[in-house]
């Protein structure tokens, strides 16, 4: 027969039933590390703010590649305010039906920012081939779509940079495929910038060229988010995390045996279930020592682990013993 452990606490009596203990960094924690001013509603402003400008002087300076980066931010508005919902929605604590918090909202905010990023792109690419294929002869963009491609770049650079740091220390797969989305606007942007510029020099046609170069590379740029946080939303673990988390476990002293080692991503973060074989005839207190040390060392060893159960049972041995 299983025996579970006990939480950490002085009434509990040797070879009382207990219960298993859930060691977990608490959800009012995560929270109190999420930034007073959220940098998905600061990106949701800009980008709504990047959207007007680009639609208003692409259309006057007749320039495709701003107007498809314009497209471009229109699409970022909507994807930002379902990250944003995301972000704050899986920084909710755990209740009565969800066990185990909702942090995977996140990933599915995460998916659904891959999704915008693919539409997007081919929308882009689509207007640009259209442009392009038109049979007069293109005039080229006015300067200020120069100046509006070049200011979107350099906003852009700035959001990425915030969003990188803030999602790496958030563990926010929501904040790092917005990150990627501003990346994206980086490039869009100077891609822009170059279509625009060449287009004044004598090559109008390279303005619609841009346009579609734009749409491509945020097409290429939808796969990783796409993969990622479908991985997540499957359950799907890290490589080698059971199999370390599993030897961390096993150098404990009083560990015989370590099988069933399981791992749940739970947003940027991560859920373990072991089952741990030990002596049968310690007692439930020395036993729920043991536990403890197996959750210490391999919460300090893996700090992306945040919640470990661990399961006691007899060791195989102790079984044959007593039968």
């Amino acid at each position: 027969m299983c025996v579970a452990f006990a939480s950490r606490s002085p009434e509990h009596a040797d070879g009382a039933s207990a219960r298993v203990r859930i060691s977990s960094l608490a959800p009012s924690t995560l929270a109190n590390r999420v930034p007073r001013v959220s940098v998905q509603l600061i990106a949701l402003l800009t980008n709504l703010s990047l959207a007007l400008l680009k639609f208003v002087v692409g259309t006057l300076a007749g320039s495709r590649a701003l107007i498809a980066d314009a497209f471009n931010s229109a699409g970022d508005v909507v994807a930002t305010f379902v990250a944003w919902l995301a972000f704050r929605y899986g920084r909710r604590p755990p209740d009565d039906d969800h066990h185990y918090g909702h942090q995977n909202a996140e990933a599915l905010g995460g998916l659904l920012l891959g999704g915008m990023l693919t539409a997007t792109g081919c929308f882009i690419c689509v207007e640009g081939v259209v442009g392009m294929s038109q049979d007069r002869p293109p005039q080229a963009p006015g300067e200020a779509a120069i100046w509006a491609a070049l200011a979107t770049a350099l906003i852009k650079a700035v959001l990425y940079t915030v969003s990188v740091r803030v999602g790496t220390r958030q563990r926010s797969p929501t904040l790092l495929a917005s990150a990627r989305d501003h990346g994206a606007d980086v490039v869009a942007g100077l891609v822009a910038l170059a279509g625009i510029w060449i287009a004044r020099h004598g090559y109008p046609r390279f303005d619609a060229f841009a346009g579609i170069a734009i749409g491509i590379y945020i097409t290429w740029l939808s796969v990783k988010p796409l993969r990622d946080n479908t991985a997540i939303l499957m359950h799907a673990a890290p490589p080698d995390m059971a199999e370390q988390a599993g030897r961390l476990a096993g150098a404990v002293a009083g560990v015989r045996s370590v099988h069933r080692v399981r791992v749940q991503p739970l947003g940027g973060f991560y859920r373990l279930d072991m089952s741990v074989g030990v002596d049968g005839s310690l007692s439930v207190r020395e036993a729920h020592g043991i536990a403890h040390l197996v959750e210490d060392r391999i919460r300090e060893a893996t700090p992306d682990i945040t919640e470990v159960h661990v399961h006691l049972e007899p060791s195989p041995g102790d079984h044959a013993a007593g039968s």
